[in-house]
């Protein structure tokens, strides 16, 4: 059977009224799926992390001002940029030095000197807060989490996975840069004419030099 042949035998599987440009097949619709949910998960993550550390430092922190305080205290030891930015798997360094910057500001962290690196490190003020947002991730995240049956291997499995599919997409983002979008894209039709009545915009004509 032909690649072609075995494309054609999935979309036939699938249910008509769930096909469309990014779930044409089964496997498909199932990677679709789970970035539906991927995204549907990060911004309830996101939401309890800037609601709780409001709640326990009465300051509006961004999601990852949040995320960045905390990889700081992990392991309670400082942390250069590049380190936290490849903790939390993030390539714009600029961001995160304005993440530093502010948290700096709040108080919350302070530079140090580690040889010649420059290092983060919480403060009295940082520690204080990151304390209080793990007694409340206590007392209303893991109550909730524990009443789920095999919480523990389970989330142990879905966070191998995660992983794996993280190597995946850093893999597929990477492998983009080698490809010319000029080939990939050759052979397709242009730009879509426009809608029935409405002209195409002309090019402004340039105008001829006074002599």
């Amino acid at each position: 059977m032909t690649v072609a042949e075995n494309s054609s035998d999935e979309t036939s599987e699938l249910d008509p009224t769930r096909r469309w440009h990014m779930a044409q097949t089964p496997h498909e619709e199932a990677l679709t799926a789970f970035e539906f949910t991927l995204l549907q998960v990060e911004e309830a993550f996101r939401r309890w992390c800037v609601q709780a550390s409001r709640l326990v430092h009465g300051t509006d922190l961004s999601f990852n001002e949040i995320i960045v305080l905390h990889v700081i205290r992990m392991q309670e030891r400082p942390k250069d940029t590049a380190t936290i930015a490849k903790l939390v798997n993030r390539d714009d360094v600029a961001n995160v030095q304005y993440n530093l910057r502010k948290l700096a500001g709040a108080s919350l962290i302070e530079k140090g000197r580690l040889g010649s690196t420059t290092v983060f490190e919480v403060t009295e003020k940082g520690r204080e807060v990151t304390d209080r947002y793990a007694e409340l991730r206590q007392s209303l995240l893991m109550s909730a989490t524990r009443e789920l049956v095999d919480i523990d291997t389970k989330l142990a499995m879905g966070t191998r996975f995660m992983k794996m599919m993280t190597g995946i997409y850093d893999g597929a983002a990477r492998g983009t840069a080698t490809i010319n979008p000029t080939a990939l894209f050759a052979g397709e039709a242009g730009p879509p004419e426009p809608a029935d009545g409405v002209a195409a915009p002309r090019a402004k004509a340039s105008r001829s030099r006074k002599r």
